[in-house]
């Protein structure tokens, strides 16, 4: 069956539908929004781009919806029509799995990105960041979309999504928050797709451009979007969305 951008397409048109009345969904993506308003007007939105304060508290909001938000919310979506199973009736329509994961995924990467931007709107940031911005945390995105996915495809109901799911993000979400109070914590936060983002933002924000680790980040990042999604491919093939 050849991949169908129609199909693809008809898919998301119906998840922007359903994400509508999917209170939970809706609420999830709401959070980032709400902290980035609150803390903004706590540090205040006068103060210079440069400024620590403000830098770390934007990417604070920014890692909550990738790493939180976006990959939940992906489980969520996966393991809802696992729980209806509706797959099989999706396949039956002609739809393949490579196309139900990719509008299920393609929803949640829209959605994540335009928050994403929202964010940046918030903090007030230099306009001139905007593309830099967008593309890195773009290429995050991909992979911690790809981790949701894996997490929606071994949870039996999107109940069992909490479960499972948070305690796999928040590892993602803490460990770069207490890197800097341990050496093997710093250690293992380099590892991290998340934390290098981090980083290449904040010398992005400060305005000191390229710095010399960019090229080991950059190369982290990349790197967790192809084993994701190896992973991703090795354990639908193991346990199947239908299953």
């Amino acid at each position: 069956m050849e991949f169908s951008i129609r199909r693809v397409n008809a898919l998301f048109k119906k998840e922007v539908k359903d994400l509508i009345k999917n209170r939970n969904v809706s609420i999830m993506y709401i959070l980032p929004i709400v902290f980035s308003i609150i803390f903004s007007k706590m540090i205040g939105r006068d103060i210079s781009s440069n400024n620590e304060e403000k830098i770390n508290v934007i990417i604070t909001c920014i890692s909550m919806n990738i790493i939180i938000v976006s990959s939940y919310v992906m489980s969520m979506l996966i393991a809802e029509e696992k729980e209806k199973n509706a797959l099989r009736t999706l396949m039956i329509s002609g739809l393949s799995p490579l196309e139900f994961f990719t509008g299920k995924a393609l929803i949640t990467f829209v959605t994540t990105e335009i928050i994403n931007v929202v964010i940046f709107f918030i903090f007030n940031m230099n306009i001139q960041y905007l593309g830099a911005y967008t593309l890195l945390t773009t290429l995050v995105v991909f992979s911690m979309i790809e981790i949701g996915g894996i997490i929606g495809i071994i949870s039996p109901n999107q109940m069992a999504t909490g479960v499972v799911g948070i305690p796999v993000l928040m590892i993602f979400y803490m460990i770069p928050v207490f890197a800097s109070f341990n050496i093997i914590i710093a250690k293992v936060a380099k590892l991290l797709p998340n934390y290098n983002m981090n980083i290449i933002l904040q010398n992005l924000f400060k305005g000191e451009g390229i710095s010399t680790g960019f090229s080991y980040s950059i190369t982290v990042i990349l790197v967790w979007v192809i084993m994701a999604a190896a992973a991703f491919a090795y354990t639908y093939n193991k346990i199947g969305l239908d299953k």
